[in-house]
């Protein structure tokens, strides 16, 4: 859960101004037969990984992901976000997305092959295809200020003021950032009762 509203106002305001916050938001979005939106993912991906690491490809890599995700916006299904405001825990809980989504990634053929592996997958069904990004910055991620209720944390509108709101971070800002598209490769994609499954208990329905 999203650690906002009054309370972690008052958090910071005792503790005093931090200069590490971890921002991070997974989706689930519903794919259709023959539909390109993972290889898509992929190929920003390829682009970003060849381009290097400066302040323009940076930027460049952000609003093409962002971008690929406002364009499926009628297909958004499930979703995810957090958000830390206390140096320690914002690192702690990044190289934590970070190293849950790796162990996640479905790269391998035994993974992804026609017949379905019980050990990895419930199904051979391609459905969804789920994306995340994770940033650690040097300031607050302001769209989060304005979500104090819990009860917003998993609309829609929401999520598309959180993800508006990653074309305007200024990538000098960013500490360390990591995006993922699972699974780990162009052709592959995930069942609905695979998200039902262990791993993704903490995707919600968005409404």
């Amino acid at each position: 859960m999203a650690r906002q509203g009054f309370m972690g106002k008052l958090s910071r305001w005792f503790s005093g101004t931090s200069d590490t916050y971890f921002f991070g938001l997974q989706m689930a979005i519903k794919c259709f037969g023959e539909d390109t939106l993972r290889a898509k993912f992929a190929r920003v991906l390829e682009d970003a990984h060849e381009s290097g690491d400066g302040v323009e490809e940076k930027r460049r890599f952000i609003k093409r992901f962002v971008a690929l995700i406002e364009e499926s916006e009628l297909f958004w299904t499930y979703g995810y976000w957090d958000y830390y405001e206390r140096a320690g825990e914002a690192t702690e809980e990044f190289h934590t997305w970070v190293y849950e989504i790796e162990s996640a990634l479905a790269t391998e053929d035994e993974e992804i092959d026609e017949e379905i592996d019980d050990i990895q997958r419930t199904s051979n069904r391609k459905d969804f295809v789920v994306v995340t990004l994770a940033f650690l910055l040097d300031e607050p991620y302001t769209p989060v200020e304005a979500i104090s209720r819990e009860d917003d944390y998993y609309l829609k509108e929401t999520f598309t003021s959180l993800i508006n709101g990653l074309t305007r971070l200024d990538p000098r800002l960013i500490q360390a950032d990591a995006a993922y598209v699972v699974p780990g490769n162009a052709e592959d994609g995930l069942s609905e009762d695979d998200l039902y499954g262990p791993g993704w208990e903490h995707l919600h329905m968005l409404l």
